[in-house]
């Protein structure tokens, strides 16, 4: 069984996908790819998803899997890009991801 295969097995959250799968790639920012081993931090979820970082027909489709899997964990694509972007590293945007998970209403408080 490949690498990937045994991860996606695994059914990892998005942080994790970003701090096990993310090690495979040289981060970079304002492209999903640059068409070798450079992927920012969308382009390592689609990546996980089968994407093989080339602009291809596939793309779409792997994309809409990153969304999905990025709305059932309550995070919004744009947040994850601009992280990117910034230049938070892949384990920093997958530690800021836990915490923004952590937050309940319980943890909020009203003034």
């Amino acid at each position: 069984m490949s690498q990937q295969q045994q991860i996606q097995k695994q059914e990892l959250s998005v942080s994790q996908i970003l701090r096990v799968y993310g090690k495979k790639f040289t981060q970079i920012t304002e492209q999903y790819s640059d068409g070798h081993n450079g992927r920012c931090a969308i382009g390592v979820l689609m990546s996980y998803f089968g994407w093989d970082g080339r602009d291809d027909s596939r793309a779409s489709r792997k994309f809409l899997s990153v969304f999905n899997a990025l709305s059932r964990a309550g995070f919004n694509k744009d947040l994850v890009v601009q992280l990117n972007d910034a230049g938070m590293s892949f384990d920093g945007i997958a530690d800021y991801l836990d915490q923004l998970h952590e937050l309940t209403p319980n943890d909020l408080v009203e003034y």
